[in-house]
């Protein structure tokens, strides 16, 4: 009976010696699979904060905004007649020249088209000042219309044109070309440019804008004297109170001032969505190594409670062995009959 109770303790510890050793791979194998679901928690996470942070930037910068995605910046209303579009043509806009074009479309199409009778486009750079036409242009003419005017924009402002010459470009004579004496005076002026011409010149074309508006009457009943809509697209004038107070002076209390950082904003969405684009793909690929481990969860789970019925009943009998060890060796012998 001892001998076997012996040899049956000794098979229940190296029985559950080889299930704890079993157990111990299979939580292994879970451990990893569960490290690898904390570590796809967390991919998801990020590239859902990414997400929103691409969103909150998105409505902060108004990139997709209706009024600016169909409408344009100069503006969502036109004179009656001759209204004048200036474009600075130098170095320093040549990387927004396509922004620019956009704004200035945008406006021809949907607002000059339909309110506008006559306009007129200006390429101003440091040393010219160049026209579509000489006067202002009606919209509706068949050779001279605005068809021509689009294209001879396109022919004439593009990176290529604009690179070769040097900011600023003079202000002054770009004003001075459509409000001397004998021009006929715009209704309204509508700038495109990358900022404003520097401190040295600021002052002189402020005063300039201010006396045009003093010395010249009212171009019809109700209307401003030559308020300007400008649109700067230089993103490193955000901020910037001089450039600011410059902008507003020239508009006039009828015009309006814009600072277009579309072109920055979208590189800056860019390299947000690209950031969002990897953590996707590593998404994707945690998911295939999740794909390839088995979910042993329940097992462990099982296997836990199993091993605690076994190490009790392993306790159990090597209790039972120890008490029947200790009986054997502490037994007293019965006393010696006398004969």
């Amino acid at each position: 009976m001892f001998k076997f109770m012996k040899s049956l303790v000794k098979q229940a510890t190296k029985r559950t010696g080889q299930f704890l050793k079993q157990m111990e791979k299979k939580e292994g194998k879970e451990t990893k699979r569960e490290t690898l679901l904390k570590q796809i928690r967390d991919v998801d996470e990020q590239m859902n904060e990414e997400l929103r942070s691409s969103r909150k930037f998105t409505e902060r910068q108004e990139l997709f905004l209706e009024k600016y995605m169909i409408g344009s910046k100069l503006g969502e209303k036109g004179p009656k007649k001759n209204a004048l579009f200036l474009v600075e043509q130098s170095d320093a806009i040549a990387g927004f020249v396509d922004e620019a074009k956009d704004e200035m479309l945008k406006f021809i199409n949907g607002v000059i088209e339909p309110e506008t009778e006559t306009f007129n486009i200006g390429l101003f750079n440091g040393s010219a000042v160049n026209t579509w036409c000489p006067q202002f242009q009606n919209k509706a003419d068949p050779k001279k219309g605005l068809a021509d005017a689009t294209k001879w924009l396109n022919k004439n402002f593009s990176a290529k044109t604009c690179g070769p010459q040097s900011f600023p470009p003079d202000w002054t004579a770009a004003l001075t070309k459509f409000t001397s004496e004998g021009q006929m005076m715009p209704w309204r002026v509508y700038i495109c440019c990358s900022k404003s011409p520097g401190e040295a010149k600021t002052a002189e074309i402020m005063d300039l804008v201010a006396q045009i508006r003093a010395t010249n009457d009212s171009p019809a009943k109700g209307e401003p004297v030559m308020p300007i809509n400008i649109v700067a697209f230089d993103p490193e004038i955000v901020g910037d109170d001089k450039e600011k107070a410059f902008f507003d002076a020239i508009a006039g209390p009828h015009g309006s001032f814009l600072s277009d950082t579309s072109n920055q904003d979208l590189q800056g969405l860019d390299k947000m969505l690209k950031a969002v684009q990897a953590k996707k793909k590593q998404l994707d690929k945690l998911h295939k190594k999740l794909d390839k481990m088995e979910d042993l969860s329940e097992r462990v789970a099982e296997d836990r409670q199993l091993l605690q019925v076994q190490i009790a009943l392993n306790n159990w009998l090597a209790s039972d062995f120890e008490l029947c060890d200790w009986a054997l060796k502490n037994e007293e012998q019965p006393p010696e009959l006398e004969i």
